[in-house]
């Protein structure tokens, strides 16, 4: 039986952090109940595909998930249950903010089966924390990690970004110093996030009009070495540009990402790879909660971008997402799942990489360098 992931979207927070553009919500708790109502109805909507195939992981991201009452996150998994076959499922992850973490939320999740949190920490400085919109302070994130770990919960990760406006060098590397002692708390995984500045928000408002600012990029270059080279120095594997684990808690469900296999994601503006299309699920919520339980709207589509991929572009989706891995593309698996060699379709790309040393290869695998790494885009480019 082929195996599939399932992607979660909880849209709703307590308030929008500065630099976020995803759709999330905040001042629409009165929704949260029709919301995951309608939800439900969409798993159960799909409950036939689900049926042929097995669920191994499940990912519940937003939004803030932890926002919401836990009960409704249980309701959730519950619904997934109901399709599939629960022993199959490998890794649940949920997203939590530190301030909304609480032992008898953690009590829910961990009876309804979640087995990896994943809380967003950002920086260990409160002034940094408040200049982006976040809502928790140091001290939430240090309570939310003694939750988690009272819990018996044993799978940790957790996010820093970088640069952020009062995150000099010294203060980042403090912060990661702090991160690499949280491995006998359980913390098994961290994910790095380069800042990306989108367009209409807050962020990117307060830059412009120089409320803020960010360091230069000799120190942002600095940042990044003393993040890879101290993480890795203290265990954490680099495996994917932008996280590293310790040996054997590598994210499952967003390894399906790299490896192109197949998910569908349930909620508004939840994105999903099925049967070689790409679709996304529309964003207006109202829209979304009335089309899946009303029942004269209940034929309505909820996607709202669908794109079915020929196989030249499931090949070079294929060598993109495998180039993000530390460990590359692998020239065996490219050849079993296309029946072609990866070098007869992009041959004249990857000569051109290779001259420029961004990638290298030896008899297996195809793969970035150090500065093909850095400069991850350039190498993108080649095969849009």
């Amino acid at each position: 039986m082929k195996e599939i992931g399932i992607y979660i979207h909880i849209p709703f927070c307590l308030s929008k952090c500065f630099y976020c553009d995803f759709v999330s919500y905040s001042g629409r708790e009165d929704m949260i109940e029709k919301y995951v109502y309608a939800l439900c109805n969409e798993i159960i909507q799909n409950a036939e595909v689900l049926g042929e195939y097995k669920v191994t992981t499940v990912y519940i991201g937003g939004g803030t998930p932890s926002f919401i009452d836990a009960k409704y996150i249980a309701q959730i998994l519950n619904t997934i249950y109901m399709v599939t076959d629960k022993s199959c499922i490998e890794e649940i992850t949920i997203e939590c903010n530190p301030n909304s973490i609480t032992k008898e939320k953690m009590d829910v999740y961990k009876e309804a089966g979640i087995n990896r949190v994943s809380i967003g920490l950002q920086s260990i400085y409160n002034d940094v924390l408040k200049v982006i919109g976040r809502v928790h302070k140091f001290e939430d994130f240090e309570n939310a990690l003694r939750i988690v770990n009272d819990s018996g919960i044993e799978n940790i990760t957790i996010d820093l970004m970088y640069p952020l406006p009062n995150l000099t060098l010294e203060r980042l590397k403090n912060t990661v110093d702090y991160i690499v002692t949280l491995k006998d708390k359980n913390v098994k995984h961290v994910s790095i996030y380069n800042l990306e500045v989108h367009e209409n928000t807050k962020l990117a408002f307060l830059l412009q009009e120089g409320y803020v600012s960010l360091v230069d990029e000799d120190e942002e270059y600095e940042m990044y070495n003393y993040i890879k080279d101290t993480l890795e120095l203290n265990g954490f594997h680099r495996y994917e540009i932008s996280n590293y684990s310790l040996e054997g808690y590598e994210a499952k469900h967003n390894t399906r990402y790299w490896n192109q296999e197949e998910y569908l994601g349930f909620g508004i503006n939840a994105s999903s790879f099925f049967r070689g299309a790409r679709f996304t699920n529309i964003k207006d919520l109202d829209f979304y909660i009335e089309s899946l339980t009303s029942l004269d709207r209940i034929k309505d589509v909820i996607v709202d971008e669908y794109e079915e991929l020929d196989l030249l572009s499931l090949m070079k989706e294929y060598v993109i997402l495998s180039l993000r891995k530390i460990s590359g593309l692998d020239k065996a698996k490219f050849k079993y799942k296309f029946k072609k060699d990866a070098k007869d379709i992009f041959l004249e790309e990857i000569n051109e990489l290779k001259q420029d040393k961004l990638i290298d290869e030896n008899d297996t695998n195809i793969f970035l360098t150090e500065r093909g790494l850095e400069v991850a885009n350039i190498v993108w480019e080649k095969f849009v």
